[in-house]
């Protein structure tokens, strides 16, 4: 069975998101289940970056693409550098320079520029699949739904396969703006044509995510639960994303049994035995010594949060209940301290900052990204806090695990599929939501004062939680073999 797998990013070569940590991960075990996978991926040069490429170069193509030719390069990676062969793909005009970083940020209409840079990375690699001939083409999220269409418009015999990261994320753009791009070839074509256009006639526009879903002979997500709620309408009332206006295609494919959810992996750095356990045990409380030491009651509760400070993460805590914000309800809490790291949208790093202003005696508050403090604040905290709105996955819920930091999350996507609730006799961690707005928020906070009463009332029992966390495991040769028989077998058999 050969592979060609294809995403925007792909550590440790480019990486921005969970899609970078997933095509850096599951290819490796895919290859070794016996998968003859090889990876797709551009070679983002950022400005003033004079790298030497290493990569041995292939073959250099010109491609017909909005109205000019464009050069294509192609390099492969060196087999000491990375186990699974990965294919980089080069351009001057769409990977290098200003467009030299995976995702661009376009200000007057979203998606501007990503649709321009992945429509022509769908040509590329519509190139590479005629030379490599894989059996299936395994592609990531919207960005890549490109590739579908034009695979079918040219009748190529591949399997195609989609995996689904952030269903908010579909590359929808007016079908005024695109008049004469060459992604407009798509929605002419008779047949592929109709697939192409958001389900949402109002909107007047097309949607890169729905074609892939449409093309596509098997669809994953990265978690059982999030393959669920994506086949529910969105309900604002009680902070439920749902589907994002695709739910009833999702359903459809999903009662077809075309769409699935296989749980991501996680990359462990140590086995879950007792003298791991103690180790990390007392690697901990240093850990939180250090990062208690300006509280005024260093030795309190230590509540953590790493994340970006956007409002998938972020926005459950600045939510208003009563005049004050979610966290200043969680900061008034007697005899708890909350160490938080995020960097991310100017209007909530504007709260945190007016939040650190206060100068509290009980919160830590830094703005940036740094990896180090990340990794102190997972390990060395006491409870992790993972209120997300929504989450196909998540990755620092396993992270915190490892770390014996049982996570405090929101009951939704891959964070029911990886953490227990701490009144099961297997609990992993603590866990709220709620039916309408306020009673999510209301659930948060006595859910974190629950976490609290557990770690100081019921110390021998909160050991016990935190060993449970640490001992499981969420393998990526479990996922391989699940993507083997659930999506690549299946779609082979399709007619």
């Amino acid at each position: 069975m050969k592979v060609l797998y294809i995403a925007a990013e792909c550590k440790p070569f480019s990486k921005v998101g969970g899609v970078g940590d997933v095509a850096g991960e599951l290819p490796i075990a895919l290859q070794k289940q016996g998968v003859d996978i090889e990876i797709v991926i551009p070679l983002y040069r950022e400005k003033n970056d004079n790298r030497n490429v290493s990569f041995k170069p292939l073959k250099k193509y010109r491609v017909p693409f909005h109205g000019k030719d464009e050069t294509i390069q192609f390099y492969k990676s060196d087999p000491n550098d990375f186990p699974v062969p990965v294919n980089f793909v080069s351009n001057a005009t769409y990977f290098e320079g200003k467009y030299g970083t995976p995702y661009i940020f376009s200000e007057k209409i979203p998606f501007f520029d990503d649709i321009l840079r992945f429509s022509f990375f769908s040509e590329a690699c519509l190139q590479l699949i005629k030379d490599k001939q894989p059996d299936i083409v395994h592609v990531n999220d919207w960005v890549l739904g490109y590739l579908f269409g034009r695979m079918a418009m040219e009748k190529l015999p591949q399997r195609r396969v989609l995996t689904i990261h952030n269903i908010g994320y579909q590359g929808n753009i007016g079908i005024e703006t695109i008049k004469g791009w060459h992604i407009e070839k798509i929605l002419a074509d008779k047949r592929v044509g109709p697939l192409f256009l958001d389900p949402r006639k109002e909107w007047h526009s097309v949607n890169a995510l729905r074609l892939a879903l449409e093309l596509a002979h098997r669809i994953n997500t990265v978690s059982p639960n999030y393959c669920q709620e994506i086949t529910e309408p969105e309900n604002s009332d009680r902070y439920f994303e749902g589907g994002k206006g695709l739910d009833e295609i999702t359903r459809r494919l999903h009662e077809e049994g075309k769409l699935i959810g296989i749980l991501n992996g996680f990359e462990y750095k140590f086995r879950p035995e007792d003298k791991e356990f103690n180790r990390i045990l007392g690697t901990k409380a240093k850990m939180k010594q250090a990062l208690s030491k300006d509280f005024t009651k260093p030795d309190a509760f230590l509540l953590g949060f790493v994340g970006r400070a956007v409002e998938q993460k972020f926005k459950l805590l600045t939510e208003k209940i009563d005049g004050k914000s979610v966290l200043e309800h969680i900061l008034e809490i007697p005899t708890i301290n909350i160490a938080i790291l995020a960097t991310g949208s100017p209007e909530y790093e504007a709260f945190l900052k007016i939040l650190k202003e206060k100068e509290r005696d009980n919160c830590s508050i830094t703005i940036a990204f740094d990896r180090e403090k990340a990794n102190q604040i997972s390990l060395g905290s006491d409870v992790f806090l993972m209120p997300s709105l929504f989450e196909p996955c998540g990755i620092t819920q396993m992270e915190s695990l490892s770390n014996a930091t049982p996570p405090l999350v929101r009951w939704t996507g891959g964070l029911v599929d990886t953490v227990r609730p701490h009144i099961d006799a297997e609990g992993t961690g603590f866990g709220f939501d709620g039916s309408t707005k306020s009673e999510v928020l209301r659930n948060l906070i006595s859910t974190i004062k629950e976490a609290l009463n557990f770690y100081t009332n019921r110390n021998g029992e909160f050991e016990q939680l935190q060993k449970r966390g640490f001992n499981e495991r969420f393998l990526w040769s479990t996922a391989a073999k699940k993507y083997i028989e659930k999506l690549y077998k299946p779609a082979m058999n399709e007619t």
